[in-house]
């Protein structure tokens, strides 16, 4: 029961990279490697009765060496925009695919090239498109995984005792904040940091259940890991018509992404005319 309460508060929080969560990720690498090995191995039993299971078990772990770290990698990219929306999507696909195969090449030219007297590149050149296609299979299994393994809302945040308070968890209790009192929030490794006018206050949480819950209220997505309260923002810093940073009624002072400046000039543009 532990170790599933465990894995139930590492999917909650996002799943950074953690033991239980690596070791689920490496366990499935494990089973990848008995699968296509026995595979491998039966198929050439039929060809020659006294080939060895541990030579094709040798080779295919050789091959499969970089999902070994590449599993977590992507599973966690497609997870982390499930919540947003085709664009922050699809960008979290490119980005994971693109990882991948530059590892995944860049890992065989190397690794193949060993005890040989070719290049990496003559090695890399040598390959041809079938030889990649378990890696293809392999990432869209870990990142359509990850999609459907999203973390789920969180229901003491979703669900508050009064109407406009948020229930932060934070250090074993749970806090209820007024949402008018939060000027802005940031990423914060598993927790995220709520701005407040005097102090910060820690939230055990994600970014995109906080996005979620604060959705009704007005509240803006700067960066990946800066949220704001428009209404909050004192000076918004600009370079030529890109809006740069903002400094919040506290001082506070966060970056804007380039994703994200258009949604905040126009937000901020729509709080002036109001």
């Amino acid at each position: 029961m532990a170790f599933a309460d465990e894995i139930r508060d590492v999917r909650r929080s996002g799943f950074p990279l953690r033991a239980p969560f690596l070791a689920i990720t490496s366990t499935t690498w494990l089973a990848c490697l008995l699968i296509f090995t026995t595979a491998a191995w039966l198929d050439a039993v039929r060809q020659d009765p006294q080939a060895d299971y541990t030579l094709y078990l040798l080779a295919w772990a050789r091959g499969l060496l970089p999902w070994l770290i590449l599993f977590p990698i992507v599973f966690k990219l497609g997870a982390r925009d499930s919540h947003s929306n085709l664009r922050e999507s699809a960008g979290s696909a490119v980005l994971a695919g693109i990882t991948s195969m530059v590892a995944i090449l860049a890992y065989a030219a190397i690794a193949f090239s060993i005890g040989t007297d070719r290049t990496p590149l003559q090695t890399l050149s040598s390959f041809g498109v079938r030889d990649f296609l378990w890696d293809v299979v392999l990432f869209a299994m870990a990142f359509l995984v990850g999609r459907q393994m999203r973390p789920p809302p969180d229901p003491q945040t979703a669900q508050t005792p009064q109407k406009g308070s948020l229930a932060v968890k934070s250090s074993g209790r749970v806090d209820y904040v007024p949402v008018a009192e939060i000027l802005g929030a940031t990423a914060q490794g598993n927790y995220i940091a709520l701005h407040l006018n005097d102090r910060d206050v820690l939230h055990r949480t994600t970014m995109a259940q906080l996005v979620t819950a604060l959705s009704g209220a007005g509240f803006v997505r700067i960066h990946r890991s800066h949220l704001v309260n428009p209404s909050c923002v004192r000076v918004a810093r600009s370079r030529g018509e890109s809006f740069r940073m903002v400094e919040l009624t506290n001082g506070a002072r966060l970056p804007v992404s380039d994703r994200y400046r258009a949604d905040v000039r126009e937000r901020l543009d729509q709080r002036v005319l109001g």
